[in-house]
This record gives structure tokens, sequence and C-alpha cells, in this order.
């Protein structure tokens, strides 16, 4: 009679389990390849007739004037696709993403979990695009997300992005494993409130931590390294030095400071931060706010993701966080 309940009970919660599991599934995200409608293009008409079809991505990403009927941009990208030279980008394109399980995985993931903690959410639709970076990298609104597949082939891929635009440290994440992250940060603003009137370079750094924290929360399995950009080797490097560096900032009196030109050497791309030191990776002063905003997030087991995305009182973040440049013990 005991092993009959004892069963009973155990089918019963294997069956509430799989019932939970069921609920809970998520929808696969749908993602339009538009870079391969516009590559199987045969005449003008063909390419005039995708943009025509699709008028948010010919207007917002490629900048139409009245979708398929910007003759130029027509004829601008019936050349290109019927380039041999970036048929051959197309191809590796092609190899490179294949089904795109990979970032319909993540997205999925993400969305769901952001729709999970923001019910408002509203997951965008997405589409690929390739036209030899002719527009840019990604273009993330509410409601459409564009990835422009050629720009993230890999350092294998015989044509890459070129110009000032793309030094070699900023070229080197031009791959598919940065552009989930990149899209979930994108989508962080909506929620990351701010104090307009706040112009501090903590303000600043609290606004990028909250979006990482966001990421992260979003993207729980997804290297950090994919998230703010550095190598493995920078995150370990400057995660030891976080004393030495903060001490920087305290020295002088940066987290108060409002100057333009002296935030921008803290919070812009560089390839490394000349005031702190050769090894001192650039935009340093987002990844303090990472760290600033992670332990506020950790310590105050009771604020929400929500909670923390709606506080836009910088300085009270700081305070509460307890952040001095210490690292954490194991």
């Amino acid at each position: 009679m005991q092993i009959r309940t004892v069963l009973t009970w155990t089918i019963f919660l294997l069956f509430g389990l799989i019932s939970l599991v069921s609920c809970t599934k998520r929808e696969e995200v749908a993602i339009q390849r538009l870079d391969q409608q516009l590559f199987s293009g045969k005449s003008s008409d063909d390419i005039r007739n995708v943009l025509n079809q699709n008028p948010s991505v010919a207007q917002l990403y490629f900048n139409a004037n009245g979708a398929g009927n910007d003759t130029a941009l027509v004829n601008e990208l019936y050349t290109r696709v019927n380039d041999p030279e970036l048929n051959v980008l197309y191809q590796q394109v092609q190899t490179e993403f294949g089904d795109m399980a990979d970032l319909k995985g993540q997205l999925s993931e993400a969305f769901a979990n952001i729709k999970n903690d923001f019910p408002d959410f509203r997951p965008p639709r997405v589409v690929t695009v390739m036209s030899g970076f002719l527009g840019t990298d990604l273009l993330v609104s509410d409601s459409l997300v564009v990835i422009a597949l050629d720009y993230f082939a890999g350092p294998n891929a015989k044509y890459r992005p070129q110009g000032p635009n793309f030094p070699q440290y900023i070229l080197r994440r031009y791959q598919k494993d940065y552009i989930v992250p990149a899209i979930v940060f994108a989508l962080s603003d909506k929620y990351n409130a701010t104090n307009p009137a706040d112009q501090t370079l903590l303000a600043d750094m609290v606004y990028y931590g909250k979006g990482y924290v966001f990421t992260k929360t979003m993207l729980p399995e997804v290297d950090n390294s994919f998230i703010i950009g550095y190598t493995e080797q920078q995150l370990v490097e400057t995660y030891n030095a976080q004393d030495l560096v903060w001490a920087h900032f305290i020295d002088n009196q940066l987290l108060y400071q409002t100057n333009p030109a002296v935030k921008q050497r803290y919070l812009n791309e560089r390839p490394f931060t000349a005031e702190i030191g050769p090894k001192a990776p650039g935009a340093i002063a987002r990844w303090v706010g990472w760290r600033i905003v992670s332990r506020y997030f950790d310590e105050s087991s009771n604020v929400s993701i929500q909670e923390l995305m709606a506080n836009a009182d910088a300085r009270q973040i700081f305070q509460q966080s307890g952040y001095k440049g210490q690292i954490e013990e194991e």
C-alpha cells in the first residue's frame, strides 16, 4: 500500500513538472532572412519588391526615400548583390550562421526573460540583412531589430568593415557571439531610468552598469566578455587591479566630474585608458559602473531587476553598493 502511494505521488509530481515545463516553454524567435531574399533577387524589380514588402527596414535601416521608390537605393543594392566578390562574402556568411540556431536560442531566452520581468515587453521583429557594409552593424528599436550579418562574419571572412571606426580592438568584437548581448543591452535602455539633471560621470557609470546587469540577468549563461567587449585577460587583470583603478578615480575626483571632455576619456572606446596605464582597457568607467551596480544588486537581495532599472538615483545606488574597489572574498 505504501509503495502504491509513493508511486502515485511520484507520477503526480512528474505530471506536474511536465505540465509546468510545457506551460513555460518559450516560443522560438523567428528571424526573417532578408539577406537571402536580397541575394536571390534576379532583377531590380526583385530588389524593389523586397524593399516594398519591408518598408520599415527600408526606411529605418537603408534610409530609403519611399522604400522601393528609392531608385538610387534599388540600383545600388542590385549592383552589390550581383558583385562576384560580395557573393563570396555572402557564402561565407551563410556558412558562419547556418540555420541561425544559436541566435534564435539566445534571443528566445533573452526575450522570454525580459517578458517575465517586464510584462509590457513586446518582442521586436528580427531581420537579417547583408549589403556589403552599406548600413550600420545593428539597428535596435522597440519594434525592430536589424542584424547586418556581413559585419559579424568573423576574423576569417574575406572582407571585413574598414576605416577609422574599426580599429583592431573594436573589430575583434565583430563576431557572432557578441550579437545578442549587444541587442539586449540596447533593449535595456527602455527600462533604464536616469535623472537628466545629473550630468556626473557617476551617473553615466551607473547607467552602463545597470545596462550590463540587465543584460547578464536576461542572458545568465553568456560570458561577461561578450557583454562588455573586453577580452578574458582584460577582465581578469582589471578585476585584480580594481583597487588601483578605483584609487585613480578617487584621487582625481572623477565621480562627480561633469566636464564632457574628461568624462569621454573614461567612458569612450579606446585601445586603453592612458590616464591609468597601458593595461587599463578603454571605457574603464563603464566597467567600474558595472562593479558598482553589481554589488548593489547582489547585496540588496530584496531589490528586483525592475526596481533596479527604475531607480534613477545613481548616487544612492553607489552609496548603498559599498563599492570601494574591493575584491569579493570567495
